[in-house]
């Protein structure tokens, strides 16, 4: 036994007194060298800092060893893993900053979910090669050549070899453990922050991403279980409608407008004509108000996620994309509710139709119709969009080929105005700031377009005799220049990067519009709410019966009116983040419990909560 650790040993002395040479201190040098280089591509491809919080930093090196440790268990071979690390990190770096480039926000790990909007939108995108990306490439390329010239020796697999590649899998299987399932991650002290591109430039591209990733893993909430929800079920007061078989009810026809914004929210700007003329100068029979929403520049379903479902983005991983990973199975919503109500219920998308999965999850939030860019009828373009024009007259064409007794809800969403705005095709009406900005001039030229459209929708319906309510919102802002935006916010507030002043971006407008009377004075104190309200506050409009779990939110929004993804506002208009301490958290806490009840406790899901009382429905 002696002798056998002894000649254990000794192949073991002999291993690494033969083998470190100088091609050991050469290994050494190039994982010295190469790590930096893909760490400062990496930067300048996210617009990111070079030089910062030390910990953040250390974070993003460890990444990028881990994927070279990663590779090197599989290969054996330290030169092909490095290979396959530098490809890799440069493949993402470019992708993450083509997709900021067009769309306004990082790249995240479920965007791979999306290939498919991506390369359908990509055509009508035009992209300058700025210096980071140009000197992102010139830095992959050097660290290329130096690994061609650079020779390594490569030792035989043998036992010592094989273990130590099993010992690198280990620390990586430990610390991705560590990072994903314990609070690891709460020592590098990574930047929260409301807007993406700051926290990706705040904490580096890779550790942003890994950060992102672990939103992929949905934990319940702490202290929920059945019992606390059957008290909360219990606790929430049933406004029941009266006489509801003598009520009218109304069609309903909801559209959200694709970047649809009114950016002098943000701050004052000049431009040489009106732009938004009919809608904001449109009042009787109608309600208005700012819509917050959880998204800025694109993930456009993530608003009628939260407008149909009235879920909230607060309470799933952030930057996720529920249409794609949680609309999995038939789903409660706005449109199971109008079911209930005897309604016929469709969906119109004027695009692909498995854009964002929409294909799968409108049949599961109950429409029973879906007509999209391949069955749509008529349809005219501008630029490479369908217009908002040709999509209202398929709505039109939906009501009218309707039976008498059938009552409407339609849900509608545009693809006007969807970005980018660089069309040289395409003329401009609306001049701002004197034209230093010319993607905001082509922005704000189709919403005029799209104002002019809406003005032919609701003329159409002012002439009908069937009780008729059109509510039309925005999903997000649209992404102009970022210069554009600085400087409104810069007017406006002395701290731009404030919660209050980064807020401003994430507003859009809503406005509810009937042909009959209406109550409007009802609603006036009712200026601001976020997109999980709207719904509610649609039905609450037309007199329709809500269900408990509407009828909390009812209540909740008088204590919290703005509940986004990003943060919350309360009644006395002081912005939060979700990880402070104020006296609205056990309120958030019960909204929390109950959105998991809804959306991931199939086995135990209260569904009385979510459907409408048996005694209040009314047979159309």
């Amino acid at each position: 036994m002696i002798t056998k650790i002894n000649n254990i040993k000794q192949k073991f002395i002999e291993f690494f007194t033969k083998k470190i040479d100088k091609d050991i201190y050469i290994k050494t040098l190039i994982l010295i060298i190469i790590p930096i280089l893909i760490y400062i591509y990496c930067q300048l491809f996210s617009n990111g800092k070079l030089i910062f919080e030390t910990s953040r930093m250390i974070l993003n090196f460890l990444f990028i060893y881990l994927i070279i440790g990663f590779f090197y268990f599989f290969t054996g071979k330290i030169k092909i893993s490095i290979y396959i690390s530098l490809v890799i990190t440069f493949i993402v770096g470019i992708i993450n900053h083509f997709i900021t480039a067009f769309r306004g926000t990082p790249l995240v790990p479920w965007d791979i979910f999306s290939v498919n909007v991506a390369l359908s939108v990509l055509p009508t995108f035009t992209f300058d090669v700025s210096f980071q990306l140009l000197l992102g490439i010139i830095i992959f390329t050097l660290a290329i050549y130096i690994l061609t010239k650079v020779e390594f020796k490569s030792f035989k697999n043998n036992k010592f070899k094989i273990s130590y590649r099993v010992f690198v899998l280990l620390c990586i299987v430990l610390f991705g453990y560590s990072f994903y399932f314990t609070n690891l991650i709460d020592k590098f002290e990574l930047d929260e922050n409301w807007d993406p591109k700051e926290e990706y430039h705040n904490n580096g591209l890779l550790a942003s991403l890994f950060k992102q990733s672990r939103n992929l893993i949905i934990s319940t909430p702490e202290g929920y279980n059945i019992n606390v929800i059957n008290e909360l079920a219990s606790s929430i007061e049933i406004n029941l409608i009266e006489n509801v078989e003598e009520y009218q009810y109304p069609n309903i026809i909801a559209i959200m407008n694709e970047s649809f914004a009114e950016l002098q929210k943000i701050g004052s700007f000049s431009t040489n004509t009106e732009y938004l003329p009919f809608f904001n100068n449109l009042t009787k029979n109608t309600i208005k108000g700012n819509l917050h929403v959880s998204i800025f520049g694109a993930t456009t379903p993530n608003s009628e996620w939260e407008f149909l479902t009235s879920n909230s983005m607060a309470f799933v991983p952030k930057r996720t994309v529920p249409y794609q990973q949680y609309v999995l199975r038939p789903t409660y919503s706005l449109a199971t509710i109008l079911k209930e109500h005897g309604y016929t219920t469709n969906a119109i998308h004027s695009y692909y139709p498995q854009g964002y999965n929409r294909n799968l999850a409108y049949p599961r939030l109950g429409f029973n119709s879906f007509f999209s860019i391949n069955t749509l009828r008529n349809l005219d373009y501008i630029r490479e969009y369908p217009s908002d024009l040709s999509t209202y007259k398929n709505i039109i064409e939906l009501y009218k080929n309707k039976n008498d007794n059938e009552k409407l809800f339609n849900f509608t969403l545009t693809m006007q105005n969807h970005g980018s705005y660089t069309d040289e095709n395409f003329q401009n009406t609306v001049i701002a700031e004197n034209g230093i900005y010319p993607k905001l001039n082509q922005y704000l030229s189709l919403i005029k377009i799209a104002d002019n459209s809406l003005e032919h929708l609701i003329n159409y319906f002012s002439n009908q005799e069937e009780h008729t309510i059109i509510l039309i919102f925005g999903d997000h802002q649209p992404y102009v220049e970022d210069e554009f935006y600085d400087v409104l916010l810069s007017k406006n507030y002395a701290d731009p990067t404030s919660k209050e002043a980064t807020e401003k971006k994430y507003i859009t407008p809503f406005m509810i519009w009937a042909n009959y009377d209406i109550n409007e004075e009802k609603y006036e104190h009712i200026t601001d709410i976020s997109a999980n309200y709207l719904s509610s506050l649609l039905l609450d409009v037309a007199g329709i019966q809500k269900t408990p779990y509407l009828q909390f939110l009812d209540n909740l929004r008088e204590e919290i009116p703005i509940i986004t993804g990003n943060g919350f506002m309360d009644k006395n208009g002081i912005y939060h983040d979700f990880s402070e301490e104020t006296p609205y958290n056990e309120l958030l806490k019960k909204y929390n419990y109950l959105q998991f009840n809804n959306m991931f406790d199939n086995t135990k899901k209260i569904t009385s909560l979510f459907e409408v009382p048996q005694n209040n429905k009314k047979d159309i």
